[in-house]
């Protein structure tokens, strides 16, 4: 068996904007009978203009179909979703929410969502295999369900690794990374990862793999990746007065609990018995 259930491999989303700016994401539904992309703030928006990075954005989806190489994608219109309210970002937290389809009904015969899309939205790319895979508020678990030491994946596109003319690895295929939870940050509600992330990883989501006393294993996520924490070294010439300062990844990263994503969608889950 995997390690994770098959439909978690087609979670993330790669986010592209401009042909300039890259990053993750995943898809949230049933809130309010809508279904939202999530991503971290700072993917979308530029944190010095307060503005989105570009015009348009291309998002890439894996199929639920594991096997098969065909991705759809959507093309979304930033300055029609804004001037429609389908963008919110939270005041104080790196996440972001765009409101991407609004559920009309459920289709029995193909276990799949009916929907709209949204103006601003449109479809670039069908596959003929598969659905688009989201995420239902029963799969997250909230940052006081979260707990130190369990073990945690980083789903994301990493565009950021590899060298130029040397592709080692598909960019088209998310790469999944394994942690654990390093440690609780109450004020802020965020997640300390024993897990490094690179340029590209912002957006992705954290899933927190649960074992369960009747030997039950479930996989929630638990937030959404933002940054790494860096390690700074500083060396002082003392001949010439010069200071030189070093900063690399730690190999920690933070993430953003699922609660500030809620918070924004004005969503109260209910309580889990």
């Amino acid at each position: 068996m995997r390690n994770i259930p098959d439909n978690n491999l087609a979670y993330p989303v790669f986010i592209n904007i401009d042909n300039k700016y890259t990053g993750s994401g995943f898809f949230l539904n049933q809130i309010n009978n809508k279904i939202y992309l999530i991503t971290a703030k700072h993917v979308i928006f530029d944190n010095k203009t307060i503005k989105t990075k570009g015009k348009i954005a291309t998002i890439s989806c894996q199929s639920s179909d594991i096997n098969s190489d065909e991705l759809k994608q959507y093309r979304l219109d930033f300055e029609t979703l804004a001037k429609n309210g389908k963008i919110i970002v939270h005041p104080t937290s790196d996440v972001a929410t765009i409101e991407i389809f609004e559920i009309t009904q459920f289709n029995v015969e193909t276990n799949s969502h009916m929907f709209n899309l949204n103006d601003g939205v449109t479809i670039v790319r069908e596959t003929s295999t598969g659905n688009t895979v989201s995420v239902n508020p029963n799969a997250v678990a909230l940052f006081n369900e979260v707990l130190i030491s369990n073990d945690i994946i980083l789903y994301g596109y990493p565009s950021s690794l590899g060298l130029q003319g040397r592709p080692q690895f598909n960019y088209s295929k998310p790469l999944l990374r394994k942690g654990i939870v390093a440690g609780l940050n109450k004020p802020t509600k965020t997640i300390v990862l024993d897990c490094p992330s690179y340029f590209g990883n912002s957006g992705g989501p954290i899933v927190q793999i649960e074992n369960h006393l009747d030997g039950r294993r479930t996989h929630m996520i638990i937030g959404v990746m933002s940054e790494f924490i860096p390690f700074e070294e500083q060396w002082i010439n003392t001949k010439s007065g010069l200071l030189n300062t070093h900063v690399s990844n730690s190999g920690y990263s933070i993430a953003v609990s699922m609660d500030k994503v809620f918070e924004i969608l004005k969503y109260t889950p209910p309580k889990k018995e």
